[in-house]
């Protein structure tokens, strides 16, 4: 986990790219070359936040979520039968 937050603080400092300000330079596809330094700063930010999602996410509420959907639907079930007699 301290690499995410070594990743995030760096992302942190380098999302305001002063040195591209003044920079009217186009590089790609048309774009100017502060346009394509935030594209691609959003992906890292956007992959970023999928690895914390990966690694962070706890097991144990996945597996609180299974139960409550077997037992909500083992009631529906009883439900229903009882309800039709």
């Amino acid at each position: 986990m301290r690499a995410f937050w070594l990743i995030f603080l760096g992302l942190l400092l380098i999302h305001q790219d002063f040195w591209n300000w003044s920079s009217e330079e186009i590089i790609a596809w048309g774009m100017p070359v502060g346009l394509i330094y935030h594209a691609g700063f959003s992906i890292a930010c956007s992959l970023l936040g999928v690895w914390a999602v990966c690694r962070a996410w706890p097991a144990f509420w996945e597996q609180y979520a299974a139960q409550q959907d077997e037992t909500i639907e083992g009631t529906t079930e009883k439900n229903l039968i009882n309800s039709s007699k």
